[in-house]
């Protein structure tokens, strides 16, 4: 597609495929950094003249978190903020590939949120239940953010996917609270579920969604792992409509900033 039908196909879906997003090569080097984060082997580094963390910010599987005969990979559910607590990842988080995208799609004045790692480990990787994103990040206005979902491995209906319910980005719904890791959601009984597309991904391919858009995943119970690393951006144009003080702050990549905005 060319830019312009790949803005229309967002605007009127709330996301968009982009299958060979990476080189080869990037992909090689990204994936080594993921498999050093995952087994303990990379770790933060200090910004701004601060102590680096002792780990990565983890968010463990509920189900097997305290299992001592599984790797530490295996038990890994999400991993955050690696963007802003490494540089390999700050340099996948600003790459050109996928700002040219973003700008497509956001318009052109740009900044950087995070990025969080979403690792459904073989066998053990557990269900996310239908949401938006933006019901997570309520205290910006309008919920107008986007993220680039890189598939780390090819992501297939049977190793966990993400289902999407196309144009279903337009308004933000009213969440519930769940019990579990995933924290906040939305019930299938009130959606119409009969419209939900699978979006399996090739190894360095990528999905670029809008925050609003209803989205889900179920469980891995196959053999194969399915990492992806997500990159989230947002207008400079958005207000803030309560505190929010991200430790991280809000770094501009591209574009300018405007008074009173994020």
């Amino acid at each position: 597609m060319t830019p312009s039908q790949q803005k229309q196909f967002f605007d009127e879906n709330g996301y968009l495929v982009v299958k060979d997003l990476l080189d080869p090569d990037d992909l090689v080097e990204l994936r080594s950094m993921a498999d050093k984060v995952l087994d303990g082997e990379l770790r933060p580094e200090g910004r701004d003249g601060t102590s680096p963390r002792e780990d990565f910010m983890i968010q463990w599987e509920p189900g097997v978190k305290d299992e001592p005969c599984l790797p530490r990979r295996q038990k890994i559910r999400v991993v955050f903020h690696l963007c802003h607590t490494h540089p390999s990842f700050w340099k996948h988080a600003t790459r050109s590939e996928i700002l040219d995208v973003v700008e497509n799609l956001l318009g052109p004045d740009i900044k950087l949120y995070t990025d969080q790692m979403f690792v459904k480990p073989a066998r053990h990787g557990s269900e996310v239940p239908f949401h938006q994103d933006s019901g997570y990040w309520t205290p910006l206005d309008p919920p107008n953010l986007l993220s680039c979902w890189l598939a780390l491995d090819e992501a297939t209906v049977e190793n966990g996917c993400v289902h999407v319910l196309p144009g279903t980005h337009k308004q933000l719904l009213p969440h519930h609270a769940f019990e579990g890791p995933q924290s906040w959601g939305l019930l299938p009984h009130e959606l119409d579920t009969s419209v939900e597309v699978p979006v399996e991904l090739p190894a360095r391919g990528a999905m670029f969604h809008h925050s609003c858009l209803v989205h889900r995943s179920f469980a891995n119970r196959s053999g194969r792992g399915r990492r992806g690393l997500v990159s989230i951006y947002l207008p400079s144009t958005l207000r803030f409509v309560r505190p929010w003080n991200f430790e991280y702050g809000w770094k501009l990549l591209r574009g300018k900033e405007f008074p009173g905005c994020v």
